[in-house]
């Protein structure tokens, strides 16, 4: 695949979803039909998640002192270095700064994801919780899809009836089947409502620090597993091993 300014432009206009909708099916065509792509669309998203970090801001700041230098450079008739050495200089700066973010990313990302295989298990259904909902049928059916691992019919169940979704046992399931189908926002929405004063709330808890893993923002996750640790419940040994885990 050639590089090129426009790849780049359909790259940075499929992540922030402003393609039109034939520019989008061509695109995403496109992707299906090359590896090469696909990892350079990855390599993009991964500079997105991480531009907020500090160490991406000063980038950009050295990035912006080197275009002053080069405006500046112009200026100058009597530099004993060519202009032209100047943009290679930037160009290389920018590569090894792009090149660095982006093993840096990755292997954050590889661990995160590491340890989110490691530690998640889908929340089981004992067989009290099962009994207590045994005069709705509805309720019976979403339980049975559940344990089977059907998490796209729990949440087609489940979203066409909210009502049901609001008792914190089928909120954690909906979570729960969420994570499963990789729509991590959602999950970690549905765990975001188990409100402090339930019973369920540690649960929830948990979960969302595993929805965090998979959304690759360890430092979301350290900070609830770090709650977890001193609430002092079922979760509080696996989420002290996690927090060491994630501190090597």
């Amino acid at each position: 695949m050639e590089r090129t300014p426009e790849i780049f432009e359909k790259i940075e206009g499929y992540l922030a979803n402003t393609l039109s909708q034939e520019d989008l099916v061509a695109f995403e065509k496109e992707m299906a039909n090359s590896i090469e792509l696909q990892q350079e669309v990855e390599k993009h998203r991964a500079i997105h998640e991480t531009l907020g970090d500090k160490d991406i801001l000063n980038f950009k700041e050295q990035l912006g002192e080197i275009s002053i230098d080069i405006k500046e450079e112009k200026k100058i008739t009597s530099s004993f270095i060519p202009s032209s050495s100047w943009k290679i200089a930037a160009s290389i700066i920018v590569l090894l700064g792009i090149g660095s973010l982006i093993w840096r990313t990755t292997t954050s990302r590889n661990q995160t994801q590491n340890l989110y295989s490691s530690y998640y298990k889908p929340l089981p259904v004992n067989d009290m919780v099962r009994g207590s909902f045994d005069t709705i049928t509805e309720v019976k059916s979403i339980i049975k899809h559940y344990i089977n691992g059907s998490y796209d019919s729990v949440v087609l169940a489940l979203e066409k009836h909210p009502k049901l979704a609001e008792q914190q046992q089928l909120q954690l399931y909906l979570g729960n089947s969420y994570l499963n189908l990789n729509e991590e926002q959602k999950a970690a929405s549905q765990f975001k409502e188990i409100k402090k004063k339930g019973k369920y709330y540690e649960i929830a808890q948990w979960y969302l620090s595993l929805t965090y893993l998979k959304l690759n923002k360890p430092k979301k996750a350290t900070s609830i597993l770090k709650e977890i640790v001193g609430y002092d419940g079922v979760y509080k040994k696996q989420a002290s091993n996690l927090l060491k885990a994630l501190a090597k």
